[in-house]
């Protein structure tokens, strides 16, 4: 029998963790990989094809966890990098979109982008992943969302596209730390995330990713 009191014995010099300790951090270990083993990885930030998501930031003095990160792809092609920040992290769609709270959606780009084909990938994932009844109803927010984009014109290689949402304000809309605007209501930032996290998301594993079930 181990007396908890007194530390397992080991090769000679080394003394290990108590009996208690031991069990006690044995079972917190199998709980992290029971939630994926993202979840260590996320809260010590990640780092996707070269671009560094730290495990913390803010939104106007609200802190926010990086809940995943994860790489656009378009068949070799990387497209950007993007990360999404909440209060709390959840692995589940619904959980994030059915919370109204501050969250923020960072992206970087890895190549050159035309500011067309950035808002027809844009349209084409809010199509996919919100009902026409929905689209109808924040179809103003939209097309404010797109004049934005549309004043920036080229969005070179290492450009910094920032969503941060807060309740009771709307979308403000960031390009390497510089605001081009905001768009009002909750139902626009929600339709917007359904882009990344809808059940027709622009890329899979992006999805698992942004949820923090796979940094892929």
């Amino acid at each position: 029998m181990i007396d908890e009191g007194q530390g397992i014995s080991g090769p000679a010099g080394v003394r290990r963790l108590p009996a208690s300790l031991a069990g006690f951090l044995s079972v917190i270990m199998a709980a992290c990989l029971a939630l994926g083993a993202p979840a260590w990885a996320v809260q010590a930030g990640v780092e996707v094809a070269g671009v560094r998501f730290p495990a913390q930031a803010q939104v106007a003095g609200n802190p926010l966890v990086l809940n995943g990160a994860g790489l656009r792809r378009i068949l070799l092609m990387k497209i950007y990098a993007v990360g999404l920040y909440l209060p709390v992290r959840m692995q589940t769609p619904s959980a994030i979109l059915g919370r109204d709270g501050p969250r923020s959606m960072r992206v970087t780009l890895l190549r050159d982008v035309s500011t067309d084909e950035n808002v027809d990938a844009l349209l084409d994932g809010l199509v996919d992943n919100n009902s026409p009844a929905e689209m109808a109803a924040i179809q103003g927010e939209v097309a404010q969302f797109f004049r934005l984009l549309k004043m920036i014109h080229t969005v070179p290689e290492g450009t910094v596209i920032q969503m941060d949402y807060l309740p009771g304000e709307g979308t403000h809309l960031s390009v390497n730390g510089v605001r081009q605007g905001t768009i009002p209501g909750s139902a626009f930032n929600r339709a917007l995330l359904k882009i990344w996290l809808g059940e027709d998301p622009i890329q899979t594993g992006l999805k698992q990713a942004l949820l923090g079930l796979d940094q892929g």
